[in-house]
């Protein structure tokens, strides 16, 4: 989610980007402009006198006409909406002079209210933390325990806030100690109570899908207790409709961190 600003003559925009269980940050977008090197600044209103401009943060991640800024955002933010502007600087290369854009904060107020109150309502995870998460289990261990009840619950608000999730899919393995068939059913037994307590906190019932493998595919070697413990587990994987999954800001974030 983000509180957007355009910039002049439709050069691009610039906005204050929140996204689940992440730092807020500050974006520049110049789609028709590759951008080496960016940085922001705060400034004094033009009324107020003496002028005063401090440096914010210089990009050091830029991609595809992004520019992406995350130290002193919060304060950033928080100032422009005490009457500070925004100052924001990009170059394409080290041997051209910056294209600057000076952005006011004048009516802000709404739209400040409005996207504090989107931020509060962002579930606890992100895509990129939602789509796979994996429980490990302790020997003989055959339901969750409370640290992995409240990873799940940070998962389902994930889940119930995204409507482009069309699946989630719950696989149990086991390491190899033991006949197959036992395996077999403590991997049923343990995705068995995943998928309940997902349930019990609010998941829908209709999206989740239960898988136990037992001990056939493991992601460690079986000869040391270190690899039979990464054995031990249930990955529960978080599938969206491919044709709701558009880039965005967040994905170009994640893509140049």
């Amino acid at each position: 989610m983000s509180l957007e600003h355009d910039l002049p003559n439709n050069m691009g925009k610039f906005y204050f980007h929140a996204e689940p269980n992440n730092p807020l940050s500050a974006v520049l977008y110049l789609p028709n402009q590759p951008i080496q090197h960016a940085q922001l600044f705060q400034l004094t209103a033009p009324w107020h006198s003496p002028a005063q401009h401090s440096v914010v943060d210089e990009a050091a991640k830029t991609t595809k006409g992004y520019a992406i800024f995350d130290v002193g955002i919060e304060s950033l933010l928080a100032s422009v909406t005490k009457g500070a502007w925004v100052r924001v600087s990009a170059m394409s290369d080290e041997h051209t002079h910056s294209d600057a854009y000076v952005l006011p904060s004048t009516r802000i107020e709404s739209a400040f209210v409005s996207f504090n109150a989107c931020r509060v309502a962002l579930p606890e995870m992100n895509y990129q933390q939602a789509r796979d998460v994996v429980l490990n289990f302790e020997f003989g261990q055959r339901v969750v325990s409370g640290d992995q009840r409240r990873t799940l619950a940070s998962l389902v608000s994930y889940i119930n806030a995204d409507q482009a999730v069309s699946r989630v899919l719950i696989d149990g393995h086991t390491d190899n100690v033991g006949s197959t068939t036992s395996n077999l059913q403590m991997s049923r037994v343990r995705a068995d109570d995943v998928a309940s307590t997902l349930i019990e906190l609010g998941a829908p019932k209709s999206l989740v899908e239960v898988r136990a493998h037992g001990a056939r595919y493991p992601v460690s070697s079986n000869e040391t207790e270190f690899g039979q413990a990464k054995n031990r587990r249930v990955t529960v994987r978080v599938v969206r409709h491919t044709s709701s999954h558009s880039a965005s800001s967040t994905d170009t974030k994640t893509e140049v961190q």
